[in-house]
């Protein structure tokens, strides 16, 4: 299957799709993913996850316009991509998310959202507020929820790739 973040390629359609095409490609997706329908397969679940979080991310026009307005600001992107580049994280020092694999020297992570967080790694979003409601993820307010950061998600999870997998961790 292809890359986790662009539900379009995962639900096998194209970006101009029409809700109703996107609809169909998710129910024949899921019906010929779903755990029930492939007996001893247990990558089979993960499938049908994947085309179910890709589906919820696109099946209304509003859904559709929020994803396509994090891809263009450059929350998917890489660095320099545009979008806000420096905010205050936690009310201390500034960080700099246009700093590509450098952030990590700066701070701690990216911070994320506890939906981004989740898909991220794959996991339930219950998963890490409950990791945050018993003090094993540390997480900051914000105005939208919890903000937690990348590296202490990927800390927790140790099914996670990592990022920069290149040496010492």
């Amino acid at each position: 299957m292809p890359a986790r973040s662009d539900p379009y390629a995962v639900l096998g359609v194209a970006r101009t799709a029409t809700q109703r095409e996107i609809r169909e490609a998710f129910r024949r997706l899921a019906r010929d993913h779903h755990p029930d329908a492939n007996p001893g397969d247990p990558a089979a679940e993960r499938r049908f996850k994947r085309v179910a979080r890709a589906y919820e991310q696109v099946k209304t026009p509003a859904g559709r316009k929020a994803y396509e307005a994090r891809r263009r600001s450059g929350q998917f992107a890489g660095p320099g991509a545009g979008g806000a580049t420096s905010y205050v994280v936690d009310h201390g020092p500034i960080y700099h998310s246009d700093l590509g694999h450098h952030s990590d020297f700066y701070q701690a992570g990216d911070p994320l959202s506890i939906t981004e967080a989740a898909m991220l790694v794959g996991r339930d979003p219950a998963w890490l507020r409950r990791a945050v409601r018993e003090r094993r993820l540390a997480a900051s307010r914000g105005e939208r929820g919890y903000l937690v950061r990348r590296r202490d998600v990927e800390r927790l999870d140790r099914t996670a790739p990592r990022r920069g997998s290149g040496g010492a961790a």
